[in-house]
């Protein structure tokens, strides 16, 4: 997925006060009902001329007496305090959203409970999406988000996403293994010396990298349930471990040191969080942890600086089970308790999973004018990338439309990644981090001066491991542990 990564750690609200969002002041009908979606991203011309002119033409094809709004803000407001801001000040919107920032409005009273709307109004979508992601954005059985998109996701940034074209160079055409990793970096680097390896980095990212390393590092189906705390995905019981302090830690740093000395790491990645991703999409990187959709996602940006760059997604290590999946959304949209129309809202959204034409025309406008298509029915040219939602946030895989340059192999890849894939254990639980906030908030002050350097190798783990755990035993970790063990005792306890 593009620029933004759905799952929002460290997030919790007190459950007595989870379940106080209300249901508005109801639906009003009778002549035009208006609506305004908020997203997140850059606003283009086009996009502005397609609500003012085109967006309008199909709502009245469709009998909808609605006019539709839509912001674009940057993506620094995601989420944020001002959306809160905007929501207690009455403002009738819907915005994107994910499960600690519902949890965290409807606890405020802030958003509409849609649960007796969405099978009126939203059956496409009920069509079309599957049960899980409903499931990942209801609250004590009522649905204050209604999730779209619906694409093969399971085990994100659990994969290496390559650039295929630099192994080929190389002559490796797999990489199964830890050594097959190394090799091709080795190899590719005498070829591309300015090239930069493992494109990850970030001063504030611990866990980001050992996930694309975790089926070799752990004998374990390995899911985090947030920075600290991970499970096994195909044990049938609610245990849980301090990533931390596991075993599984202080192998993934083994190999990050050597990776920093090898020069796979790059040095700047704890000074400058961006320059991983420039790096990747102007083509200058060789590998970076992956997903489903990544190896055509990206790599359009990657052509217009290099014609043959090529992506594909590999697993490292052997499989310690299936791949793990938290349902096919790519997002979810909540809606404003002052809603006057909450259900046009549904019905909007709705369209979008109508049929194929209708969804064509949401997601890539007029062809001839924002697309056209080649003779294998794929994308030849597109001059506007977005007309209303960016193409990641709605996507359905049964219906999308590939670019012409994406690789069928890809394609097939893309298509056939949850083949057997098994839900995560957590979806629907929230961690209540009141009890054990102020341990918490100790735990992230240490977490951020320690572990970045553990985790990108600038520091020996022998080393540096004994004052981290000196002070994260000091901050509360022990607390912190148990009681997420005890809520998540209970909580699964229920699932049964």
């Amino acid at each position: 997925m593009k620029k933004i990564v759905f799952l929002v750690l460290g997030v919790a609200i007190c459950a007595a006060s989870v379940f106080a969002g209300g249901k508005g002041s109801g639906s009003q009908t009778g002549g035009t009902r208006e609506v305004t979606f908020i997203i997140y991203g850059d606003k283009t011309d086009r996009m502005t001329q397609f609500m003012a002119n085109d967006m309008p033409k199909l709502l009245a094809e469709k009998g909808l007496n609605i006019k539709m709004n839509l912001q674009v803000q940057p993506w620094t407001e995601y989420a944020s305090s001002q959306i809160e801001l905007r929501y207690a000040s009455g403002e009738d919107f819907a915005t994107w959203t994910d499960m600690p920032f519902i949890a965290r409005c409807a606890g405020k009273g802030y958003l509409y409970d849609i649960t007796d709307l969405i099978p009126k109004y939203a059956q496409s979508v009920l069509r079309e999406i599957d049960k899980a992601s409903f499931d990942s954005f209801s609250l004590n059985g009522r649905n204050y988000g209604l999730p779209i998109g619906n694409i093969p996701n399971a085990s994100v940034f659990f994969a290496v996403t390559a650039r295929t074209d630099l192994m080929a160079e190389v002559g490796i055409t797999d990489l199964k293994t830890l050594d097959d990793v190394e090799k091709f970096y080795t190899t590719a680097k005498k070829l591309h010396p300015d090239y930069m390896g493992v494109a990850e980095g970030s001063p504030t990212d611990t866990y980001g990298m050992v996930r694309m390393l975790s089926r070799y590092i752990s004998d374990k189906n390995l899911l985090f349930l947030n920075e600290l705390v991970i499970t096994d995905a195909s044990a049938n019981n609610a245990q849980i471990w301090s990533y931390l302090e596991s075993d599984e830690f202080k192998k993934y740093a083994a190999i990050a040191r050597r990776w920093n000395q090898m020069g796979i790491i790059d040095p700047q990645v704890l000074s400058d969080g961006t320059i991983a991703n420039s790096k990747w999409l102007a083509s200058q990187a060789m590998f970076r942890n992956g997903n489903a959709g990544r190896p055509w996602e990206e790599v359009g940006s990657m052509k217009a600086q290099n014609p043959k760059a090529a992506l594909r997604s590999f697993f490292v290590g052997d499989a310690k089970g299936p791949l793990v999946s938290r349902g096919t959304y790519s997002t979810a949209f909540q809606i404003s308790v002052n809603a006057k129309h909450p259900e046009a809202y549904l019905e909007v959204i709705n369209l979008l999973y109508s049929d194929q034409k209708t969804y064509n025309y949401m997601t890539y406008g007029i062809e001839g004018t924002d697309y056209t298509l080649n003779a294998q029915g794929k994308i030849a040219t597109r001059p506007n990338l977005q007309v209303i939602m960016p193409e990641w946030a709605s996507n359905n895989a049964k219906w999308q439309i590939f670019e012409g340059y994406i690789d069928n192999a890809v394609i097939n890849d893309y298509l056939h990644w949850n083949d057997g894939s098994i839900l995560q254990k957590d979806i629907g639980f929230i961690f209540d981090l009141e009890p054990v906030k102020v341990e918490y908030a100790q735990i992230q002050a240490v977490t951020n001066e320690y572990v970045p350097p553990i985790t990108y190798g600038f520091v020996n783990y022998d080393t540096a491991y004994p004052e981290l755990l000196r002070r994260l035993k000091a901050a509360g970790i022990d607390k912190y542990m148990a009681e997420f063990q005890k809520q998540f005792n209970t909580w699964y306890s229920t699932k049964k």
